[in-house]
Formats: C-alpha cells, structure tokens, sequence
C-alpha cells in the first residue's frame, strides 16, 4: 500500500509541471496570430522593428519606409516623389522616443529626427553618425540617448549638440570600437551592449565601470540582449543559438547555458541565428524570434529544468504566423505581443483572456453537424440540458463530457422527429423537467420514475390548458401554476390542473390568441409579464382558476409605453425591476411610477441594440446576451452613474451573438449563454477588469477635409504651432471655420469595438457620442469665439478612460469683428456722436423753443378751456335765474300793464342775455364736437329778413342806415335754422358794435351758379387791420373793443366760423381800415349737399316765436272746449326756492300744488334734472319703471339743451322736455295739452272694440296692466258674483292703487270698466251668432237681468241690442255720437269681431 501512495505522489510530482505548463503557456497551435485589413495593407512587409512611443502609437520599421499605426490608419513617412529628401534612407532598422517627444529614427545610412510636437522630421549632420547604419536605439531611464551604430557605441550629448563615441579611450579600456547591435537596459539601469564580433558588455550605472563578458561563442556573437522579468539576461547570437547567463552580474564567475536548434530532438530552438527577444507577461513565457519561426519557452520550466521550445512556423494553419523569418518582437503595455517578420508583416496576438470557459460541443458538432445551442439548463444533478438547433435536444455530463441526444434516450423512442427546443425549465416544486418546442408542445420529464415510463407529453389536443403546440417559453410560478407563452397566446396551467385560457381575453384592440407570446415571467404583487413579438409587453394582473379575475394590459409602440413591438425577453432582478429586452431598440426598465417602460438603452449609451437574454449574478449585476457580445450592466439602486463592460469572442466567447433565452444560472452561481458556435460558462466574480492602458489622443485636424499634414506651412503656423496630437489650443479663421478633429484610443485589442465622447463646450449641448466607424468630430460654420473641446474613449470592454483630453478652439473672426476694427468702431461712433450731439443739441435748442411755444399755446389753450368751462358753468348756474326774473317779468306785464316802455327795455334784456348764454352753450358745444347739423327746406330770403328786422330797434337808436336786398325771393333752400340764426345775430352784433353813429349796414343774399347761398354783411366802420386779420376767428379773440367801447367774449367769430363749417360752408373777411368790413359766408341749399342724417323734414324752416306756440295752444284749448275735468294736482321738484315760489304762484290759480326740493322727496312727478340727491333723469325712469306710478305723466324742465339730453330723458319715460329759460305760459300750455291728451286717451279706450295701445300711447307697464285687467274681466264674462274684492285678487294690488291707475288710464271705475268690457263682448256675440236672443246674451255676458241688461247697453253703446243686431248684421251704418268707427281700423265689423274671437287682446307696439 504505501508503494502504491509513493508511485501516485512521484507520478503526481512528475505530471504536475506538466499540467501547469500546458495550462499556463498555450501550445503554438492555441496561438490565434492575426492582423488587420490596415496592417496587411502596409507598403512593405519586410518588417526590421515594432515600437510603441510613449504615447502609444505603434511605429512599424521597413526596409521602405516608416509607419505610424493608431489602431484605425497608418501615417507614412519617407522619401518618395512628394519628398523625395525627407530621410537620408528608406531602409529603417529601429526608433525611439526621448523624453522630448522627439523620435530618433535609425536607417540603413544616417539618423533622423521626427519632432512630434511640430511634426518636422530633420537629418543629423555629425560627422560621427553620417553614412552608418543604424542597428538600435535606447533611451535611459535616466533620459540618455544611446545608439548601437555599424561605427560603434554613440551618445547624443543635448548640452552640446553633438555626438560622443565610446572607445578604450573612455571606457578605461574595456570596451573597443566595434559594431554594437544591440542596447538593452535592465532593472538596475545597467547598460548591456552586444556587438557584431566581440562579445558582451556591461555598462554598471551604479559605478560606472564597464565590464567585458567572456567568449560564448565561436564567432562572439551577441547580437541581442533582453532580460525577462524574473532577472534572466538572454542573450541571442546570430548563428550560434541562445544563452541563459547564470550570475550574470559578476562576470568573471558568469556562466551560461546554450540553447541551439537539433532537428533530431524536438523541443528545441527553431534556428541559432536569433534576431529578437520578448516576453509574453500573461503565459509568463519568453519569445524567441528566430530565421525560422519564433520559438516560445516557458519560464516557470527554468525552475523544474525541463526546457523546451514550442515553435510556431508559418503555413502550419490559418492562425499562424504569416513568415517565418521573425525580425522584431514587441509586449505593447496592453500586453498584446507583436510580431514583425521580414516578408511577413505584422501579426499580433493577445493572450490576455477573460476567465469564460468556452465549449464548443464538438461532439455534438460531429452527431448534428450544428453546435447551436437555442436554450440550456444545469439541473440539480450537475446534467446541462441543452436545446440543439433543429434536433431537439441533448444532455451533457460535464463531469465525463458525454453528450446524449434524446434520440438515445430509451423514453424519448417514439419522439424522434422533435424540432427546436426553445424553452427548457426545472419545476422549482417537482424537479420535473419541462421542454417546450416548436410546433410540438412540451413534455415533462420525471428524472426519478422508471425508465420508459419518465415522460409525458402534452399538446392542444389532449390538455384544455395549452392553447398553441407552438411553445416558445415555460414558467412555473410562486403559485406553482405553469406558464405556457406560445405563437397563439398565452394559457396558463393552475397547481390543481384548472386550465385558464389567458389567449380568449383581448389586450387593446387585440385578441390575445393573436399574440405571439415569447417569454414570460413573474413580476412583483403576483403580475405575469410577457414579452411578444408582435405586441411589445403584455401585463397579465388577477389570480385564481376563474378567467373574470384577470385583466391584460399592453406596453408597446401603439400606446407610446414601449419604443418596440417586438420585445424578446423579460427578467426581475433581485430589486424587483422589471426589464425588457427587444430586438432592436435595446433594454428598457419598467418605471412603476408612470406605468411606461424607460429606453436607458439610449440613455446610457450602451452598445448594440438587439438584447437576446438577461441573466442576474450574485452581486446584483446584469449579464446581457446581445448580438455585439456579452454585455456586463452594474447599475446602482438610483439609477445613475451605470458602468458597464463588454465582452467579446477577443476574450474567449463562442461568438459575439447569442440566442434569444438561451441562458441560465446554477445554484452556485455559475453562468451559462449558449450561442450558434456552443455555450460559454463562468463565474461572475472571477472575472478580472482591464485596466485603461492610454488617453485617447487626437491624431489629426482637417480644415475642409484636409489633413494637417497637407495643409501648407503657412496654413499649419497660423493654426497651431504644434502637431494636432500636442495641440492644447487650436486657432481658426473665419474662412477656415470648417474643422473635423480625427482620434483614437491607442488601443489595440479590439480596436472596432472602442467608443468615443466628444464634446465642444459653448456649442454641444452634452456629451456626443460615437463609436469607432466615426472616431471623429465634425464643426462648421462657428461663431467666432473661444470654445474648449473635451475628448475621451471607452476600450473595446466599455470601461471609460477618466483622464480626458482637452483643447481650446479659437475661432477668430473676420477683419470686420477684430479688436482694431472695433476701435475704429469706436471712433466712429465717437465722431458721429459729436456730430450728432452737435446736432441734437441744436435740435434740443429749437426744440425747447418751440416747446415753450407750445407750452404758450397749451397755457393759453387751457386758459381758453377754462374760460370756457367757467362760461358754461355760469350760463347753467344763470339759467334759472333768468327764468325766475322773465316769469317775473311776465306776471308783472298782466299785473300792471302800463309799463310798457320799461318792461320792452328789461324783455329785451333778458333776451340778449338769453341769446349770449346760448351762444356761448352753443360755442361749448363745437368745442367738445357735439353741434349737430339738422337742416330742412324753408324760405331762406324771408329768414333772413325775419333775422335782420329783429336788429332795426337797435340799428335805429344808433342812428344807423341799413340796407337788405334778396335775390330770388323767395328762395327755397336747405339750412339749419337754429345755426343761421346764430351766424346772423353773431355778424350783425359785430357790425352794429363795431359801426360809428350813423353808420351803414347791408345784407345781400344771392344763388350762386354752384348751387350754393351767398350771404354778405357789410359796414363802412373803421374796418380791422392785416395783423389783426389773422386771429380774427380764433377763440377768444376780442379785438379793439376798448377802442370803441364795447363789450366782447371772443368766441362769438369763432362760433361763426365753427357753424358755418358744420353748414358745410365757407367764411371769409375782407376789410381796410376806415373803408369798413364785409363778411362772406357762402353754403349749399340742395339737399343732395347734406348726408341723410343731417335732414330733419319735420323742421319747417322757420322757428315760430313762442308768442305763436301758447297762441296755437290757446286755439287748441278753445277747440276742444272746456275742460270738465276736476281740478288736478301738480307736484313741482325745483332746487331753487326762488323758482319754485314763482311756479307755485303761477300755477297754483289752477291746480292743486305740492313741492319737493330734491329727487329724493318727489314722489310722483319731476320737473328738473339738475337737481341734489337724485337727478331728474334717474327719478323719472324709477317713476315709469314702477307699476302703481308708471301712469303719471312727467315734464322735465332743464338747462341741458343737447339732443342726447332729449333722447335720454325721452328714454327716460319723461313725457314732455322744456329746455330753462322757458316762458311760463309755454309751461303752462303744455301742462294743459298733456291732461288733454290724457283725457282724449280715456275716451279712445271706452270707443276702442279692440284695445289697441298704440293708438292709446301708454307706456308698456300700463299696457300691462290694462292687457290684465281686460283678460281678468273676460274669463269671468258670465259670472253675475264677479264683484270688485275678487277682481283685486286676481290683479294681485291694492283697492287704492288699482283704482287711481284705472281712473287715470281710462277715465272709469271699476265697475264701469265691468260694464264696458262685458258690452264689447256682447257686440261680439252677436256678430257671430246673428240672431240670438236678449236673455241668453245678458246671461252669456254676466247679467241675470235682460232689462236690465239692454239698460246698460243702451247707456254703454248708444242704442238698443236689438237695434245694434239689426243695424250692424244688415250692413247699416250707425249715426249717433257713440257708434264705433270700423273703418277707421281698415276692417268691417266681421273682421272685427273674427279678431276678438280669435285673440284675448291685440297690441300694437
């Protein structure tokens, strides 16, 4: 037994190397060598070295040029047509990058030196260096520039600008001039320096000794130095193999083993002449470029002592290197190695892998002839259950790696033709195993029945629970009820076996039986979530076996939930978010607050668009399957700051596009994502982020599309004196104001897969981003401006570099919007505004003249306005004395008539006063717009003279001659009366003021040819002078008056002016002095002349004197006889005590008077609008407005005179307007014609068959009232009782009120009113009957008396019923004073009558 244990721990021991070698270093065949379309595109593929400058640029040395390589593009540099002496060679052995950005450039004959601030590339003139090949270049740590030439050892001294070269001379004698080929520094800062010829040596820093390597070889070849990184120093020879130094540091005890090529042994070197050495830091392996391939040696073998080469030759498959002959190798500080082979190109390869087990199912490969995998499941017993293309399905045992297809499963022998499986689950409460396929149903199995009797299946056809065989998804969920989402809906077994059809109910506008359902799962409170192909996402809410318990609701493009209808997954996270993945719109995350779904695909910018399956890890973290890879989304509970990394087949994925569901998750956390070339499974918190290697640099500006480097000199300087990778500030003018900014990340893994940010700040409003198809940034037409553009990149895992590149970008403006134009500017506007303020200032000075002119002109306007107010403010206030002092005047005429002389003077008087208190009221008027013109036809020769003769008392007591002649007369004209009276009295005043004593005054009249009156008033006074011509008709204007001892207001021309203007007439003046005036008006006399408005046809031309007015109402008093009514009363409203005294003396004689003093008191009637407390107006139309008042009569007496005053106390209600002063008798006689016609309206209403208020003029409340009262009394035609307290209950007043309005409206009581409405129904009644007999008339009108009756017939009507039916059903007419006028109706009695019958009442409105 313990033999046993010892020969299992020696065979352990042996082994274990073994192992770990074939685990850590990958054999030549696992070598994926590969390159680009660019790389393959290189100009020459004799490739001599591969650098990588501090920057990260990967330079490639030929032997025809010199090539920068960013990842995307390759930048050129050497002699050709172009520039045919940009370097001294072509044939470039070796570059490097000193601490001044400048990279020297070793060739064939001579250095160069490419300054990559500023882009100039400049050849060495030494005469140490000119003409030499080149073989290395190394720059110290400590920033010495050493150079391994075919002449010796070089050093660039920058102090001095020249070259040192190393001999025994410098070296204490140790070290010859030889050819150096090779330069290395190790760890210590030590410099070891191979030659061609003799031997190795050492450079100590630390001492600064150098020391001299004995011979390893026969030709003394040390063509190549490198040191790995557990401190061995290997030197490769060329010829001679490889040496191992042992004690390298002390060489006088070193010691070396050699490795050399034995094509009998395997293992060994692949050629002995050895042209460069580097090391792989992922495999820990050490790389050998040799003649004839490149040979890798584990490292972790020196410490077992078992060394052997794996070799990798061209041609030996599709992923070997390109030539064999391996002239430069290079590990760039991602780690990737790079191989430069002479004839071959460039081949890199990244052996940095992400931990993902990759299986590629080979030996279902082999059975299938596919390793597509369309959906997967680790049961409980370890067993990877796995949908396989179009053949069902299969089982893996991951312990022995047997796969068994369900054909070779003895339960599965009689479904052999099953097709792709696309859901597999394990029950979480039977660990049955549930497989959906399509268009072939589900089966379940049981792992743990008898073998032949594990598997049911079930399809429409023999379960009521499953409504489409099509099955695309399986779920079970907490309620241990099974999910079933198919091609025809969803269905859903309960954990007691109920069906519940889901497909029979209707989502939107959709039956659910046509929705394709692909995908369900449970979401949070019991919500089922389904994703479909056709319809977005569909939410299924309710629970139990009854299908009225659930309701669906749909998330999709139609209601703007869901920026897809075609939804392909559906995952809850540990959190309980829901997300969505679709099929190309990306992922979106369901937001419970709004109940829509977020895009945060876009939002987050993430990678491809297509979301395949979704997978949570231990850690929270999302696991996407997409179709750019596996993509890894940590996202904070808050929703910000998501980071995510992506991962692609560089890092050992099956392919870069999974299948839609074809994920899982084991119990020990354990992933697996099955694609069409095999599944991929890890663990997620073993995989390793890379770390960023480089900041995104900027590797070329275009002004107009082009390139920096084609721009000229001059285009180049005026933008930057640096090279666009240096430039931290970017100057443009305005006509080169079309820029792109062109970048890269310097990353070489997987450089299509990096992603870029860009952002111009004071133009981009946010970060722009884009992927590597447009690494580049594009701006036109800017404003000129400073602005700074920000710049980063993402590597090909989505991590973001934090170190962002900055630039400012000045974009200058034209010649017109620089600093000096604006100083001319300046000075311009400078200049202009002296100018201009010499102007404005000129212009303020006139200015202010004239606005004191107008302020002069204001002042006296507003002086004028109040004189003018104040001039009608007074005549309002003299109004009423006026009338109180001509009443007065009037009574003491009747009193004492023998006065005569003086009360002409006084009558006189006040008439002059009266005429200048209208003319002024009148002037008031133009002012404020409100003279109204109203002409009429009348006789303008005898106005005229009427006019003139009123002046010939006042022209004879000056002793004056006048003259008037009119031609035609008469002479038929259109004028306003009252306006001409006024320009008369106004021209003629002025000429009588103005003429000396026995002066001459004329008149002439004459018919112009146009139609139009001349009118001309002339005197021979002292006439007026040319100055004083001008303001002759200006208000106010008041002339010499004093000079000749008259009296003047000023405004009388004026109105003059104003009036014959309104007469759309013309005035002028002609006058000398001491020849006299002549005044010239001129006016239309057609009608045509004036608009309608302006006529008035009821106007007679002539206004009749008011002696004519009380004569003409004393005629019609003496006409309609005397007046039998009993004396009336009179209530007078008068503010002025003085005139209300008088009015109560005057008219007290004939009625009874009461007096109030304000509005307020009054209650039945108002004779003043101007009163305190409540106006006349106001109190009239609440008088008219009330029903027990409306029928007393009104007469406002005013000092208004304006036709709105009119009209608005006619609106009022008012039945008579007077304007002050009035003559009393005018009062009087109104008074006495209004009772009249009251009292004739009386009569009317008993004559009236038909009541007929128009013809009546009784306000619309009286017309009510008697409409009411005529309707009351004729629906009680027949009732003898009707009697008077009933009458008032039905007319809803009071006895007193009811009959005052009755007596005032019709004259009678309310008996006799009875009486007349039943006699008029009577006449009615017979009409229509014919021949009716007296009795039943009487009862039919509501007399229980016959004789009686025809008593009151006789007396209401005039004659006999009998008589009245025989006169007016023959066609006779009656005679006497009583009968009723038919025709004056325009109706025969028939008419008449049909109307009564026809209508209560009809009014004529």
């Amino acid at each position: 037994m313990k033999e046993k244990i010892r020969s299992f721990f020696f065979i352990l021991g042996v082994l274990f190397p073994i192992v770990c070698q074939a685990m850590v270093a990958p054999g030549p065949n696992s070598l994926v060598f590969k390159s680009s379309s660019v790389l393959n595109s290189l100009p020459s593929k004799d490739v001599q070295s591969v650098y990588q400058d501090r920057d990260g640029y990967i330079w490639i040395s030929t032997r025809n040029g010199l090539f920068q390589y960013d990842g995307y593009s390759i930048t050129t540099y050497k002699s050709n047509l172009y520039c045919p002496d940009l370097l001294t060679n072509n044939n470039i052995y070796c570059v490097a990058e000193d601490a001044q950005h400048r990279l020297w450039i070793g060739t064939y004959s001579g250095l160069n030196v490419l300054d990559k601030r500023t882009g100039q590339i400049r050849k060495i003139d030494d005469p140490e260096i000119n003409g030499i090949g080149i073989s290395q270049i190394l720059v110290t740590s400590d920033n010495r520039i050493l150079f391994a030439t075919e002449g010796g050892l070089l050093e660039y001294l920058e102090d001095s600008n020249r070259f040192l070269a190393f001999n025994q001379d410098n070296t204490d004698g140790v070290f010859p001039k030889t050819t150096v080929k090779s330069l290395f520094e190790d760890d210590r800062g030590d410099i070891w320096i191979g030659t061609w010829s003799q031997g190795l040596f050492r450079y100590e820093k630390r001492t600064g000794k150098y020391w001299k390597y004995p011979q390893m070889n026969s030709g003394n070849s040390a063509h190549v130095v490198f040191q790995d990184s557990h401190k061995n120093i290997w030197v490769g020879t060329w010829g001679a193999g490889l040496h191992l130094l042992h004690d390298a540091y002390n060489p006088e005890k070193t010691t070396w083993t050699t490795f050399t090529h034995d094509e009998n042994r395997s293992g060994t070197i692949s050629d002995n002449l050895i042209y460069a050495i580097s090391e792989d830091l992922n495999t820990n392996s050490l790389w050998v470029g040799t003649r004839s391939g490149l040979s890798i040696l584990s490292l972790m073998d020196i410490k077992t002592g078992h060394l052997e080469f794996e070799n990798c030759y061209s041609g030996e498959s599709e992923n070997s290197i390109t030539s064999s002959e391996v002239a430069s190798l290079l590990r760039d500080r991602q780690g990737i190695m790079w191989v430069g082979m002479i004839g071959g190109g460039i081949n890199m390869v990244n052996n940095r892998k992400a931990k993902f087990n990759m299986d590629r199912l080979s030996e279902a490969k082999r059975m299938l002839k596919s390793n597509s995998v369309r959906s997967i499941l680790l049961d409980d017993e370890g067993l990877l259950w796995m949908g396989m293309s179009t053949y069902g399905f299969g089982v893996k045992d991951r312990a022995t790696g047997k796969f068994t297809h369900y054909t070779q499963m003895l339960d599965f022998k009689n479904y052999s033709r099953m097709s792709t499986v696309m859901s597999i689950i394990q029950s979480p409460s039977t660990g049955h195993i549930w497989v959906g396929v399509y268009n072939g149903g589900a089966f379940e199995i049981d792992k743990s029945a008898p073998v032949g009797k594990r598997v049911k299946y079930y399809s429409p056809s023999n379960v009521p629970w499953m409504c489409n065989s099509c099955i695309y998804s399986i779920y079970e969920d907490s309620k241990q009820n099974m999910w079933f989402a198919t091609r025809g809906g969803v269905s859903m077994r309960t954990a007691d076996g109920t069906p519940v059809r889901i497909d029979s109910l209707k989502v939107g506008d959709t039956m659910m039986y046509d929705v394709v359902a692909m995908q369900i799962v449970e979401g949070n409170n019991g919500d089922m979530w389904v994703t479909s192909s056709t319809n977005g996402v569909i939410r299924i809410q309710g629970s139990g076996n009854s299908l009225k318990e659930y309701t669906v609701s749909g998330y999709s493009l139609a209601n703007d939930k869901l920026n897809s209808n075609y939804a392909d997954c559906v995952y809850k996270d540990a959190q309980g978010r829901i997300w969505v993945g679709t099929g190309g719109s990306g992922l979106n995350l369901y937001d419970a607050a709004n109940d829509t779904f977020l895009p945060v695909h876009v939002l987050w910018n993430l990678p491809g668009d297509a979301i395949a399956s979704i997978q949570s890890d231990k850690q929270g973290e999302l696991w996407l399957g997409t179709n750019i890879g596996l993509l890894r989304l940590t996202v904070p509970d808050d929703l910000q700051n998501v980071t995510y990394r992506l991962y692609t087949t560089a890092d050992g994925l099956q392919d870069n596009i999974f299948n839609r569901g074809a994920s899982c998750v084991a119990s020990d956390g354990e992933m697996f994502f099955g694609g069409h070339r095999g599944y991929n499974s890890f663990y997620p918190d073993q995989q390793e982020e890379q770390v960023f290697s480089f900041p995104v640099v900027i590797t070329n500006i275009k002004v107009f599309n082009q390139t920096w480097a084609s721009l000229t000199e001059k285009e180049r300087a005026a933008m930057s004196d640096l090279s666009p990778g240096f430039m931290n500030e970017i100057r443009l003018d305005y006509k080169h104001n079309n820029f792109s900014i062109e970048f890269s990340a310097l990353e070489y893994a997987n450089p299509e897969r990096n992603q870029y940010a860009y952002r111009l700040e004071g133009f981009d409003s946010g970060w722009q981003y884009t992927d590597a198809s447009k690494r580049f940034a594009y701006y036109n037409n800017l404003k000129a401006g400073t602005y700074t553009f920000y710049l980063k990149s993402s590597n090909s895992n989505g991590i973001w570099n934090q170190d962002v590149q900055t630039v400012k970008v000045i974009i200058l403006p034209p010649p017109w919007k620089t600093w000096w134009a604006y100083t001319l500017y300046i000075l311009l506007v400078l200049g202009s505004a002296w100018y201009a303020y010499r102007v404005i200032r000129n212009r303020i000075r006139l200015r202010n003249a004239l606005h004191m002119r107008e302020m002069e002109q204001a002042k006296a306007e507003e002086i004028n306005h109040a004189k003018l107010q104040f001039f009608t403010n007074i005549t309002h206030e003299l109004l009423t004395p006026l009338t109180i002092i001509s009443a007065s005047v009037d009574e003491l005429m009747q009193a004492a008539p023998g006065y005569k002389e003086q009360y002409r003077v006084m009558t006189n008087n006040i008439n002059r006063l009266i005429r200048l208190l209208q003319q002024i009221l009148e002037f008031r008027k133009a002012e404020t717009g409100n003279l109204k013109l109203r002409v009429s036809q009348g006789d303008l020769a005898q106005f005229v003279r009427r006019s003139f003769d009123s002046f010939r008392p006042l022209m004879k007591k000056q002793d004056m001659q006048f003259s008037i002649s009119c031609s035609p007369e008469p002479f038929n004209a259109y004028f306003d009366p009252d306006k001409l009276d006024k320009i008369l009295y106004n021209l003629l005043s002025n000429a009588s003021k103005y003429s000396r004593h026995g002066g001459m005054i004329s008149i002439r009249l004459t018919c112009m040819e146009e139609n139009l009156a001349c009118l001309v008033v002339k005197d021979n006074g002292p006439g007026i002078a040319k100055e004083a011509q001008k303001n002759l008709f200006k208000r106010f204007y008041e002339g010499d008056y004093r000079k000749f001892k008259t009296i003047g207001t000023g405004i009388g021309l004026s109105l003059v002016r104003d009036l014959v203007v309104l007469h759309h007439g013309t005035i002028t003046a002609e006058s000398e002095e001491g020849q006299g005036t002549e005044f010239t008006v001129t006016f239309p006399v057609l009608r045509t002349a004036y608009a309608e408005e302006e006529i008035d046809s009821n106007l007679s031309g002539v206004i009749p004197d008011v002696e004519e007015i009380v004569e003409a109402d004393a005629v019609e008093k003496e006409e309609e006889g005397a007046d039998t009514t009993p004396s009336r009363s009179l209530l007078i409203v008068e503010d002025s005590e003085d005139l209300l005294n008088l009015m109560v003396k005057l008219l007290g004689t004939d009625y009874v008077i009461y007096t109030a003093t304000n509005g307020r008191e009054a209650i039945e009637v108002v004779e003043d609008v101007m009163m305190p407390e409540m106006d006349g107006i106001e109190l009239c139309r609440r008088i008219k407005e009330n029903i027990e008042t409306s029928h007393i009569p009104i007469i406002l007496l005013t000092a208004k005179n304006k036709e709105e005053d009119r009209v608005e106390a006619y609106e009022s209600g008012a039945d008579g307007f007077i304007s002050k002063p009035f003559n009393l008798s005018v009062l009087h006689a109104r008074i006495s014609n209004l009772l009249r016609s009251r009292q004739r309206a009386m009569k009317d209403f008993k004559k009236q068959l038909i009541f007929e208020a128009k013809e009546l003029d009784f306000t619309s409340l009286d017309e009510e009232f008697l409409q009411r009262a005529i309707e009351c009394v004729n629906r009680h035609l027949d009732d003898a009782e009707f009697d008077q307290t009933q009458f008032l209950e039905e007319m809803h007043t009071t006895k007193s009120t009811f009959f005052r309005k009755l007596k005032s409206l019709t004259g009678l009581n309310y008996s006799s009113f009875i009486r007349n409405i039943r006699m008029k129904a009577a006449c009615r009644i017979m009409e229509e009957k014919k021949r009716v007999r007296v009795s039943e008339l009487a009862y039919a009108v509501g007399y229980n008396d016959p004789r009686y009756f025809s008593v009151c017939f006789k007396k209401e009507i005039g004659m006999q019923p009998s008589e009245y039916m025989e006169k007016f059903t023959t066609g006779g007419t009656v005679e006497d004073d009583m009968q009723y006028d038919w025709s004056a109706f325009g109706l025969s009695m028939v008419q008449v009558i049909h109307k009564i019958v026809s209508c209560t009442i009809i009014t004529l409105l």
